[in-house]
């Protein structure tokens, strides 16, 4: 699986629409990306997690972490609660209501741990310039939070107007997280659905020979010019996107027992026979095509209804 990550991580690297550097945001970000001391940072950080990382796999906290039960990405969630309770603290210190601003920005900092845990869940299976942006996202947060509970400590002390001083500052900081973070998701297509804008031919159409199917092992085909996985199990056929819904890794390259296919980029789990997610990274299910066998062919459509 180590090949095929670094494969992920390359794809990542190079995988960016040219136009888009037209904008002098994604200029400074690409600059911002390609910082040293970043890449420097994160293979740091990956040494000195990853224990706690494999133990979270194994028990099953990675899975929780990352969304598989609520059938969507857990840490987008979490991290508007933060973000929110600060905004109002800023508010309320505008109307001068300082008891109620401190109480919003405790709020916000209790909820922003809740948020990092997630994020960090999240940023384990990212690579490449992905890995490093993320990794500034975490880094520019934590920053807005140390300030956060600077705003609160003074505000517990006495000092009113440091107080309010350090939470607006907090505040503006996390707006700037909360900018990378979106840049993350709708420019990078993190812990997105990879397969949410397709959908299967809407008539029969012929993929493939029995004959030609292995049972047991996935097989990749073209339909209408995409990918899709095939799979042969006694004398059923199920199809699927060969497309990860986790981060676009090729299904079909990767591991299949008691009929479940491990993506071989990240290890996300598929029921061949229902598309449904058996174990994380991934949060959405393989977008499933109905499949059938007339006169020795295999043939696919989208499903109907």
């Amino acid at each position: 699986m180590t090949n095929n990550r670094a494969r992920s991580s390359q794809l990542m690297d190079t995988a960016r629409p040219a136009t888009m550097q037209e904008s002098p945001a994604v200029k400074a970000l690409g600059k911002l990306e390609g910082m040293t001391w970043l890449e420097a940072t994160q293979q740091g950080l990956t040494e000195a997690i990853q224990p706690l990382v494999t133990k979270a796999e194994q028990t099953g906290v990675m899975d929780f972490l990352h969304g598989r039960w609520l059938g969507h990405a857990l840490h987008p969630v979490l991290s508007d609660l933060p973000l929110g309770f600060w905004t109002a603290s800023v508010l309320l210190d505008l109307l001068e209501m300082d008891d109620a601003a401190a109480v919003m920005s405790g709020f916000g900092s209790s909820a922003a741990l809740g948020a990092a845990v997630t994020g960090v869940a999240d940023w384990t299976v990212t690579h490449g310039r992905e890995r490093r942006l993320a990794l500034l996202h975490g880094l520019v947060n934590t920053g807005g939070l140390l300030l956060q509970i600077g705003s609160l400590a003074a505000r517990l002390g006495g000092r009113r107007r440091s107080g309010r001083s350090l939470g607006l500052l907090g505040w503006l900081v996390s707006l700037g997280a909360a900018y990378l973070g979106g840049e993350l998701v709708f420019g990078r297509g993190l812990m997105v659905d990879h397969n949410a804008w397709k959908a299967g031919p809407p008539e029969w159409t012929s993929v493939s020979r029995l004959s030609d199917l292995t049972p047991g092992k996935p097989q990749k085909v073209k339909v209408d010019g995409r990918a899709v996985l095939l799979y042969r199990e006694g004398g059923d056929v199920y199809a699927m996107e060969d497309t990860c819904s986790h981060a676009g890794g090729p299904l079909s390259e990767g591991e299949t027992k008691d009929g479940v296919v491990t993506c071989p980029w990240h290890g996300s789990r598929f029921r061949l026979s229902d598309g449904s997610v058996r174990r994380g990274p991934a949060t959405y299910p393989q977008l499933r095509l109905e499949a059938r066998v007339r006169a020795g062919q295999v043939e696919v459509r989208g499903r109907q209804g």
